[in-house]
């Protein structure tokens, strides 16, 4: 990749896409089915290498699916996150994580990911909830109505300072974290907001990827 240096700091991007895709119900992992003739993956990859805001992009994969130019992820999302970390040829000042099963992020959520990163250090992408949330401990009754306007759904991209992101992944030991903001939370940083977008779906089941070929638009 060329050398950007958005607003004087070098930026990295992993694209996580390591998951076995146990949930999708097919012998291929979901992030290498196709969606608009191209895989998964690529639409994300696409957007972000034309966005021209980053200086390196890490694609961490899955073991079995490693093609040219990727790396191979571990048995959890936090050990694949953190071979990404490790895996910069010059090491970023910020460092901008994206699930590949998310193909419709945009330009303007990578750059205010970025932008809010330089200010605060660390920001999730999220959205609000339309639905009424329930909090049920046990799975089975409900023990509260919590006021859903005070909870956001998370999506990705998470964006980090490169420090910030790899002290929080040397100091969580076998937690097996599914999200790299916990990691950061636990070491007292604090994490600031980025809005994403409904379109910014995660393609997890097969009903997730016949919503995506709805929403996608060939350019």
């Amino acid at each position: 990749m060329i050398g950007c240096m958005y607003l004087g700091k070098r930026i990295g991007a992993i694209l996580l896409m390591a998951g076995s895709g146990c949930r999708f119900g097919r012998d291929t992992p979901k992030q290498f089915c196709t969606l608009g003739g191209k895989k998964i993956y690529s639409h994300a990859l696409d957007t972000m290498m034309e966005s021209g805001l980053f200086d390196e992009i890490v694609l961490v994969s899955h073991p079995e699916w490693v093609e040219e130019g990727m790396i191979a992820g571990g048995a959890t999302r936090q050990e694949s996150s953190y071979r990404g970390l490790k895996a910069f040829k010059i090491r970023p000042d910020i460092v901008l994580i994206h699930d590949a099963v998310r193909p419709f992020v945009t330009t303007k959520i990578l750059r205010e990911n970025i932008e809010g990163a330089i200010e605060y250090g660390a920001v999730d992408t999220c959205i609000g909830s339309a639905d009424t949330l329930v909090h049920a401990p046990d799975g089975k009754a409900i023990a509260s109505i919590p006021n859903r306007r005070e909870f956001l759904r998370g999506q990705t991209p998470q964006t980090f300072r490169m420090d910030w992101i790899l002290e929080a992944h040397e100091k969580a030991g076998q937690l097996n974290a599914t999200d790299d903001c916990q990691l950061v939370l636990r070491v007292g940083k604090p994490v600031h907001i980025v809005m994403g977008d409904e379109k910014n779906i995660k393609i997890t089941t097969e009903f997730d990827l016949l919503i995506a070929e709805q929403i996608y638009t060939p350019v």
